[in-house]
């Protein structure tokens, strides 16, 4: 008798096989009802699902518009022909083909078979910012999670620039698409997530298209077949677009967009897809309305403050040596150049960098800070200049880089003698030419940005020893400010003591207190080697050590 081949579609879960089920010639349906012939009763699948007709060795699978799809090899498919150790998910179960021979004649058709499936339960929804979002398979469980990450991501204030980091690849899950592109309201391509983990996109459609899709009244869904006569390719696929509107703005204005493409072979988007796009698109142009709202809230309440006399902005202190510091800095934030803070740890160059930008004409805008003793050398470059997706190993997608974040403000680059040379090299580019090229990029792009520098490192030591260029040093150093140790001003130990005193107390609930003269006497006879970082220290710790509303020397002896 004749060795012929025989099908089977084996369950699959959690890495483990399940009983082989045969595939006979003929029809096999697949779906909820009974009346199937694999009958798969849970929620994720359809009544009528799928069939697969078996002809010989052509196996072919057919979907009937099921809600959930079919999945070949985790790709969604209308229709596709089977192979050996193809992977075929439909609704929450899945199966690999297999072929075996067999000396039977022929398989008869077999009888209905009933599979069971505990759904999992255990699944959570991930809260984390860093976590990557898993989707459950049901698209109604699909769509539901993608709006509830959506909204907490929103709801927690996120970066509109991290929000597009973290959408597109859960949008490119929810909808079980190829590619998401958002675009600008000038209509430039800002980023994208693909499923095929390509550095370009699948498609970059011309500036005619791409106005056409801006302008739709709300999410729409265009066919590949409608829009090849207008751009070469792309007619490759079919497309969900959603305008990313302000409830304000006129229908036709410009505005950013989301596309959503799905090759023509897969399943075609239907009004489920749509809706929920919609949904996501008016919170999306809500939340761009928010943050403007909230920026611009910041930038009041900052000229508020000027008008209302603070002129110290944390500069804290009366004597001879903070009048000189603070009219020093502010004769320098009027300016647009380049400054070296220098000074003891702890003493205070991160708050003398606050206050030139607060006194300077870029106040209004962003101040970004760095420490570059704080991150790895392998990650301080794209840290600065930020990278392309797709760059190194972890560039999932487009990132902007500090020079970037702060275009039109102000960057404080933290001891900046611990920067590597090759670093140096690119940030003295930016100070000569204004020019920042990301990792992986092709092109260069301007910023204005004023760059203020610190530093408790004797830089001139380092030239020496070539570890800082020289040719930087000097194009950071137009103008320096020496910010003096606590020692060299202890007038002001009063004034800081009842300042971090009080500060600490209301943070933390705690009944007011003070200090004895006795103990800032004991205060100012300790040397304070690590300055006013070190001084705040010693005064939370006395505020959590005292029996008394009034702190005593004692006290303060047990605190240094």
């Amino acid at each position: 008798m004749a060795t012929q081949p025989s099908y089977y579609l084996i369950p699959l879960k959690k890495g483990k096989t399940g009983t082989p089920l045969a595939l006979p010639e003929g029809t096999t349906s697949i779906g909820r009802e009974s009346a199937n012939t694999f009958c798969l009763p849970d929620t994720s699948v359809s009544r009528r699902h799928a069939e697969i007709v078996r002809k010989g060795d052509s196996i072919y699978i057919q979907d009937l518009n099921s809600s959930n799809g079919v999945h070949i090899n985790g790709v969604p498919r209308k229709s596709a022909t089977l192979r050996k150790g193809d992977e075929v998910r439909i609704g929450a179960f899945h199966f690999q083909l297999d072929q075996r021979q067999s000396r039977a004649p022929s398989l008869q058709k077999q009888s209905r078979i009933t599979l069971s499936h505990e759904a999992e339960l255990d699944q959570q929804l991930d809260l984390t910012i860093k976590g990557e979002v898993q989707l459950p398979d049901n698209r109604s469980e699909r769509h539901r999670d993608t709006l509830y990450h959506f909204c907490f991501w929103l709801t927690e204030g996120f970066d509109k620039d991290l929000l597009i980091e973290k959408a597109l690849p859960l949008l490119r899950k929810s909808f079980a698409a190829g590619e998401v592109q958002f675009y600008s309201a000038d209509r430039k391509l800002l980023s994208f997530s693909a499923e095929s983990k390509s550095k370009k996109p699948a498609i970059k459609f011309a500036n005619y298209l791409a106005e056409i899709f801006q302008q739709v009244p709300e999410s729409s869904v265009q066919t590949g077949a409608n829009l090849s006569v207008h751009q070469r390719n792309a007619g490759n696929f079919n497309y969900l677009v959603g305008p990313v509107r302000a409830p304000a703005a006129e229908p036709g204005d410009p505005c950013p967009f989301l596309v959503i493409l799905r090759p023509k072979e897969w399943n075609d988007f239907d009004t489920q897809d749509r809706v929920l796009l919609q949904a996501l698109c008016q919170l999306w142009a809500r939340s761009l309305e928010r943050f403007g709202e909230v920026r611009e809230i910041q930038t009041e309440n900052k000229k508020l403050k000027r008008k209302a006399g603070n002129p110290v902005t944390g500069l804290l202190g009366k004597s001879a040596e903070l009048d000189k510091l603070r009219t020093r800095a502010a004769k320098i934030a009027k300016t647009n150049t380049s400054v070296l803070i220098e000074g003891e740890t702890g003493s205070g160059k991160e708050l003398v960098a606050q206050f030139i930008h607060d006194h300077s004409k870029r106040s209004d805008e962003t101040f970004v800070k760095m420490n570059c003793a704080a991150i790895p050398e392998g990650l301080i470059e794209s840290e600065l200049f930020g990278h392309v997706k797709g760059a190194f190993t972890d560039a999932k997608s487009d990132r902007r880089g500090k020079f970037e974040q702060a275009d039109g403000g102000t960057l404080f680059l933290d001891e900046i003698g611990e920067m590597p040379a090759k670093v140096q090299a690119k940030v003295l580019r930016v100070l000569e030419n204004g020019e920042i090229e990301k990792l992986g990029a092709e092109k260069t792009q301007q910023v204005s940005v004023r760059v203020l520098a610190a530093t408790h490192r004797k830089l001139g030591e380092l030239i020496e020893r070539q570890e800082f260029r020289q040719d930087l040093y000097y194009r950071l150093s137009v103008v320096s400010v020496k910010v003096p140790p606590l020692r060299d001003h202890l007038d002001d130990l009063d004034e800081l003591a009842d300042h971090f005193l009080q500060q600490f107390t209301e943070e933390n609930g705690m009944a007011a207190l003070q200090f004895s003269k006795s103990a800032l006497k004991a205060l100012k006879k300790h040397a304070w080697p690590g300055n006013v970082r070190e001084f705040r220290n010693v005064v939370q710790r006395c505020a959590i050590e005292a029996e008394d509303t009034e702190i005593t020397a004692q006290e303060v002896q047990m605190a240094l």
